[in-house]
């Protein structure tokens, strides 16, 4: 059964001779500093769950919903005139930079790429920004890192640096310039796309800034030159392929083997002790036989679980192109090669695990595995601080334009998303990831081209040889379709109460002024994540504002020039009613320059709560000061930021504010005051607000059935 759930040459010379300097070992993966710098690349560290972490992008997506992602470049102007990019209120780690920058074009001379960090005057990194992405860089070393240089095409085509630049208060990231200076269009092109303005010209320039915030303070300074300089042996050490044998050091060997007729299922392995199973090598017959890979479906389940926590076809779960079944790769995760094929996911389970082989083909099929286990007294892995490995199989042929095909959509759970291998055909690359986390209706993670979400740039071919590197590659990629993997270390997306994880679905009528160059295709993908069948975080209370009902119920006030507003748009994404027609949100809200007032209620035991806002995007960079009972929340303020215009009405926008538990633990009920700080506009809106609880009542009703 097929189911689907719920990271100036200021330290240029110095940095480049400390790095020679020994570091220290990183700390047990169980401590949760080491799961936020060093300890966030490791593979032995994905099953610990990484509560109060919210996972955001920012991104230079077209704001219009078109394909010109090129022509929104920067967040906005900074004071000083510079060209910021990202700008994030801490506690925060930005983990991962992709951007497509290139040595030789005379449009990127003279820029600068700044690092700020909690609003210091200084930046800590001043540097050419084609230095900075390049190995000229001390920090950007592989297998880290990238310069995407196309040895068969002799051309530039992106730049990738992971690297956890934690910030405690706040990290803004600038150019000192807009490369070829900032385009003159206000309204979205409309026409052809051959003869947009821009075609063709110096400002074909994107990026994707990957990062987590956290609801409390883990205690780390922000980052500094000499942080980076001590970090990077342990960084590299992490992501060395050839030192997967280290996984399973420790572990009990049992090699396994069984013919398994068609229409039948045979258990390969089973234990009724708990475990960590850390590493599987398959070998299929008949070799290289479509039949035997793709209808030969792993089940794994753990604990006893009603359904298998994997289940998915034998090559898909291994990232095998089923159309070129010779292509081989390599990763930190998985990898095949001449019919064998090896998976190094940790799968830690607390009472037993069962692995299994369904044969839904037509004829007989062979299988040897060998399976490498901790047992209950070498397991890292505390049952309160872990997830299971979930794998989720997903296909859609054909798929259905301007909708987003979807990796993992799941509900009323709880984990973090840890990668996936996709398989398309006749499918192109313009199209971007759309992620929503706990119901928002705003993507947190919104992504500017197909290839470029699974890091890359300018299509998926490749090579020869193909591009397969520890965390992604496209070992058959070619333009928009292929064989592919990425996976999120450290850049895990954390969810709470549930995800939807996918990406727009192109067609012959779409997008906007590319009309019948694109094919919808087919595509289908193996979603890898850590976690568990209940939420964390659970609705408790609602605000609608503009409604004099309900602001009456929760004594709702607003304070100095108040303003009663409406509106009636789109959000971001799949629903912003340009690639899908859709019915505009009607809602009524207010704006105010001194603040407002209201209580909620919480689950009494509550773990913290997370308050999330509807707003107006067009009003940018709204800041505020939040006030629990009185007291003021020091941890961060309420910050939102996007890009500085907004298109075709697509306006409404969700944020959301972490409140740590010593605020609210113990309480049914809480007094809740917004301070206004600051805005473009001078002031603040609210339509709608929501209440979250982070609450185990969804872990008791689900350990109750």
């Amino acid at each position: 059964m097929s189911h689907r759930r719920n990271s100036r040459l200021l330290f240029g010379i110095f940095v480049l001779y400390c790095l020679i300097a020994p570091a220290a070992k990183p700390a047990f993966a169980g401590e949760k500093t080491d799961l936020i710098e060093t300890g966030a690349f490791r593979v032995d560290t994905l099953p610990f769950l990484r509560t109060g972490v919210q996972t955001h992008q920012f991104c230079s997506y077209d704001r219009a919903g078109d394909n010109y992602d090129a022509f929104y470049f920067p967040l906005y102007t900074d004071t000083n005139g510079e060209c910021v990019i990202f700008d994030a209120m801490g506690p925060g780690c930005l983990y991962r930079q992709q951007m497509n920058i290139w040595f030789g074009a005379p449009v990127y001379k003279g820029i600068q790429i700044r690092f700020y960090f909690d609003d210091e005057p200084k930046p800590r990194i001043d540097m050419d920004v084609s230095t900075f992405f390049s190995t000229n860089n001390p920090i950007f070393q592989p297998p880290l890192a990238i310069d995407g240089f196309d040895l068969q095409k002799k051309r530039d085509r992106f730049r990738n640096l992971y690297h956890p630049m934690f910030f405690k208060k706040r990290l803004k990231v600038a150019l000192s310039a807009e490369p070829g200076g900032p385009t003159t269009l206000l309204e979205p092109w409309t026409g052809p796309a051959g003869k947009h303005p821009y075609h063709n010209n110096s400002t074909c320039h994107w990026y994707q800034y990957t990062y987590q915030l956290f609801t409390d303070d883990p205690g780390l300074d922000s980052w500094t030159p000499e942080a980076g300089r001590r970090m990077m042996p342990d960084l590299i050490e992490a992501w060395n392929v050839n030192n997967n044998a280290k996984a399973v050091q420790g572990c009990k060997e049992k090699r396994v083997a069984s013919k398994i007729n068609a229409g039948k299922t045979a258990t390969l392995w089973k234990t009724r002790e708990a475990g960590a199973i850390m590493a599987l090598h398959f070998k299929i017959a008949p070799t290289n036989n479509a039949d035997a890979l793709f209808n030969s479906w792993l089940k794994i389940t753990f604990d006893r679980a009603a359904h298998p926590q994997i289940e998915a076809p034998l090559g898909c779960f291994f990232g095998i192109y089923r159309t070129k079944l010779q292509a081989s790769y390599a990763s930190l995760l998985l990898g095949w090669s001449n019919n064998e094929a090896y998976c190094y996911f940790p799968m830690p389970f607390w009472k037993s695990a069962l692995i299994q082989i369904e044969n839904r083909g037509k004829g007989g099929v062979a299988v040897s595995a060998t399976v490498d286990c901790k047992t209950a007294s070498a397991m890292p892995y505390p049952q309160q601080d872990c997830g299971y490995l979930f794998a989720d199989y997903h296909r859609e042929d054909p798929r259905v334009e301007g909708r987003d095909y979807t990796y993992l959509e799941a509900s009323n759970c709880s984990g973090q998303v840890v990668g996936h291998v996709v398989g398309r055909w006749n499918t192109c690359c313009e199209e971007n990831e759309r992620t929503y986390f706990d119901g928002s209706e705003t993507p947190w993670i919104e992504g500017d081209g197909f290839e470029d979400d699974q890091g890359m740039g300018w299509g998926l071919t490749w090579g020869p040889p193909a591009l397969t590197l520890p965390v992604f590659g496209a070992p058959t990629g070619r333009v928009g379709s292929g064989g592919l993997y990425r996976f999120l270390l450290p850049d895990r997306y954390c969810f709470s109460g549930g995800i939807k994880h996918g990406h727009q679905t192109y067609g012959p009528h779409t997008p906007i002024g590319d009309e019948g160059h694109y094919r919808v295709g087919a595509e289908e993908s193996v979603t890898f994540w850590y976690g568990h069948l209940w939420p964390q975080l659970i609705k408790t209370d609602k605000l609608d504002v503009g409604s004099l009902q309900s602001e009456a119920a929760h004594g709702y006030q607003a304070e100095g020039d108040v303003v009663r507003t409406n509106g009636a748009w789109w959000y971001d994404g799949e629903f912003n009613n340009v690639l899908l027609k859709t019915p505009a949100i009607v809602d009524q809200g207010v704006s105010f320059t001194n603040g407002s007032s209201f209580t909620v209620g919480i689950s009494a035991d509550n773990q913290g709560v997370r308050l999330r806002r509807r707003s107006d995007k067009a009003n940018n960079r709204q800041e505020a000061r939040v006030f629990i009972d009185g007291q003021l929340v020091t941890e961060h303020p309420w910050y939102s930021v996007d890009y500085d215009r907004t298109y075709r009405n697509i306006r409404w926008l969700d944020s959301d504010f972490e409140v740590p538990a010593g605020y609210t633990k113990g309480k049914s009920k809480i007094n809740i005051r917004i301070e206004f700080v600051s805005s473009e506009t001078g002031r603040w809106d609210e339509y709608r607000y929501w209440i979250y609880s982070y609450s185990t009542a969804g872990r008791k009703a689900r350990n109750a059935k």
